[in-house]
């Protein structure tokens, strides 16, 4: 029923998935990242991404609300990714990280439960594979997800498709691979403006 409105007072978490490329960073270099603020209890899918980047032979600790992520030696070091089987279908947001990871691991990959991400931003599993082929790796598209089989990949353009987990997921690769271009960086914009900044800086950090 209309009536008038009433003010009040709410406290609005950060969001983790914005996080997650940084998180995932480490497999591909040698550095450790640390978040501080990092929520012990929530509801969001992005909290879920150490958990799931413990697949990929990450390992993480949670002390107060500061979570730190070890990559190990970090795949440009010489150590390797494993290649995964896993069910996304709760963590579809999280899927363009992940699958830029098993781009580069050292077995085949399988993502399932993730249909639904064809009517994001973009068509998210179309874009991934097109993307990853045209750095000469092998992907394609299967009715729920995608399979990844690995491949020496080049440099060469990622297209974000106006898309901010695309751009990002190609930054990410970017760390593995030599020359890769995102062409639409600013759609970061949508959630994290800072991102080429933020990013910038943690790729000045990993650099021997």
């Amino acid at each position: 029923a209309a009536g008038p409105t009433s003010s009040g007072h709410a406290k609005i978490e950060r969001a983790c998935t914005n996080a997650s490329p940084c998180l995932a960073a480490p497999l591909f270099t040698q550095v450790k990242v640390n978040i501080a603020g990092w929520h012990r209890q929530t509801t969001q899918v992005g909290a879920d991404v150490p958990r799931i980047l413990e697949h990929f032979g990450a390992t993480f600790t949670l002390s107060d609300s500061t979570l730190t992520l070890d990559g190990g030696a970090g795949w440009r070091h010489g150590s390797t990714i494993p290649g995964v089987d896993l069910d996304l279908s709760h963590a579809g947001e999280l899927a363009p990280t992940v699958i830029s990871l098993a781009a580069l691991a050292s077995g085949p990959s399988v993502f399932r439960g993730i249909g639904h991400l064809r009517g994001h931003e973009t068509d998210r599993l179309a874009a991934l594979v097109e993307n990853i082929r045209s750095l000469g790796g092998l992907a394609e598209e299967t009715p729920d997800g995608i399979a990844v089989t690995p491949a020496p990949l080049d440099g060469g353009l990622w297209k974000a498709f106006a898309d901010h987990r695309m751009a990002t997921s190609g930054a990410l690769l970017g760390l593995g691979v030599r020359g890769v271009v995102v062409d639409d960086i600013s759609s970061t914009g949508k959630t994290l403006p800072e991102f080429p900044e933020l990013w910038a800086a943690l790729v000045e950090s990993s650099t021997p």
